[in-house]
């Protein structure tokens, strides 16, 4: 779900460099890697950049990515999965996407694949029924070896008594996670945070070698009980270099009886436009899985962009009707000038450094439409700087004029600052319980002392 945008990884001999030992990494994981960048000193020198070289290279040549629309005039507003085969007779499924209704789609498929076949899952079984709606498309090789084919039509139209039988998959969710394709994500998995695909070993992987990290099953969104259908989800999202664990303080404060955690672990190292896309597919399924009624967003540093991604793209299509609100949490909304330096000077280029660039594409569009109407959007930020490398005014690694993006404070309904830098902000009791009573107040209008539309205030 997360692979495409691969491009931005190309190694270019032309760069000389000379590197040194990396610097000590602090629990988040995020100032270790932008001082790297802001010193020249990549995370851990060369080894990493031939990884990080290897594992796009194979990405390139492994997946290719199609997008187009689906149409389907007797069902306008059902669910569909478009399914990427290699026969049509549904023994080689190479991978799946639920969408919550026809209309744009874009995933990313196996080189190998031969076919997309799409179904209205009427029941919301993930098993196609010969008397559901259906339609098949035949991919060709492009004679230029290009990955992208966009254009693409998927037509589906109601069954017919004389058709050709459909393939024979079976319920799809079950490949989910054991044999669906090369790579995969977990989806549902009950975990703890003890688990070892949350260790900072992994962490790292997640930046140097994203498709390793994702053929190695550790990315996914994770649960850490059952899903229980009367308790609220609260999906926490993480940034660069940094794992679930990041919010063990805020998950162990967090009301069990009426929430329960989500933990979304993914490869930080790719494009976000990419992982904004891979996030929206999953709670897709998701939705259709468990028919949603209600999500909250926390995230943490790249994972407030990340979740700012998805959101866009959930207003676009006119999806994710459950989601009531996004508190991001030392957020670099204006990006990051150490990721331009990276862009500019390393011999291989992290994807993700070219989402954060200031002045990037991803950064251009991020707020290019609104918040969907029910999400209300709180923006935290942190105001202690306590790096020996940097004096402009922000928590230590995000600047304030880059978490205080002009067009984030416009559509946050209200903003809070703590005294606190980058990683420790996320261990705050403050922090804590004011995330607790955004999450309680079911939109937190009580915040608003002043009765405006936003509301910032800081806390000492």
């Amino acid at each position: 779900m997360w692979l495409a945008a691969l491009d931005a990884g190309a190694w270019r001999p032309g760069l000389q460099r000379h590197w040194g030992p990396s610097p000590t990494r602090d629990r988040s994981g995020v100032r270790r890697l932008l001082l790297a960048v802001f010193l020249g000193l990549l995370l851990a020198g060369c080894g990493n950049l031939m990884s990080l070289h290897a594992d796009l290279k194979e990405a390139r040549k492994t997946f290719h990515r199609v997008a187009g629309r689906i149409e389907s005039p007797t069902c306008a507003d059902c669910p569909t999965i478009v399914v990427a085969l290699g026969d049509r007779s549904g023994r080689q499924v190479h991978t799946y996407r639920v969408f919550e209704k026809p209309g744009k789609f874009d995933m990313v498929i196996l080189a190998g694949s031969r076919y997309l076949f799409a179904f209205n899952d009427l029941n919301g079984d993930f098993e196609y029924q010969p008397d559901e709606p259906s339609g098949w498309y035949e991919l060709t090789e492009s004679p230029s070896g290009k990955r992208e084919v966009a254009g693409i039509v998927l037509r589906i139209r109601p069954a017919e008594p004389d058709a050709r039988e459909g393939p024979q998959m079976g319920d799809l969710s079950e490949l989910r996670g054991i044999t669906l394709g090369s790579v995969d994500v977990q989806l549902g998995q009950v975990v703890d945070l003890d688990d070892a695909r949350f260790e900072p070993e992994v962490a790292s992987m997640g930046v140097w070698q994203p498709i390793g990290f994702m053929k190695a099953g550790h990315a996914g969104l994770y649960f850490l009980e059952e899903y229980t259908p009367h308790k609220v989800p609260v999906l926490f999202m993480h940034g660069i270099n940094g794992s679930p664990r990041d919010f063990a303080g805020m998950i162990a404060g967090l009301d069990r009886t009426r929430f329960q955690p989500w933990l979304l672990h993914y490869p930080s190292g790719l494009a976000l436009d990419a992982l904004g896309n891979g996030l929206l597919g999953m709670l897709s399924e998701l939705d259709l899985r468990y028919n949603l009624k209600e999500l909250h967003l926390v995230a943490h540093s790249l994972g407030g962009l990340l979740a700012q991604s998805y959101l866009k793209a959930c207003e676009e299509l006119q999806h994710c009707a459950y989601v009531r609100s996004f508190t991001s949490i030392s957020t670099p909304f204006g990006g990051s000038r150490a990721a331009q330096t990276g862009v500019d000077r390393s011999p291989v280029v992290v994807p993700v450094w070219k989402s954060i660039a200031p002045g990037s594409r991803f950064l251009r569009e991020l707020f290019a439409r609104p918040l969907p109407p029910r999400v209300s959007h709180y923006l935290l930020f942190g105001y202690r700087n306590s790096s020996r490398t940097t004096f402009r005014s922000g928590d230590g690694v995000i600047p304030l004029d880059s978490q205080l993006r002009a067009e984030a404070q416009a559509q946050s309904r209200a903003m809070r600052g703590f005294d606190q830098d980058h990683s420790g902000i996320l261990d705050d009791d403050a922090v804590h319980a004011y995330v607790n009573r955004v999450l309680s107040g079911s939109g937190g209008d009580h915040l608003l002392a002043g009765g405006g539309q936003n509301d910032t205030r800081w806390a000492q």
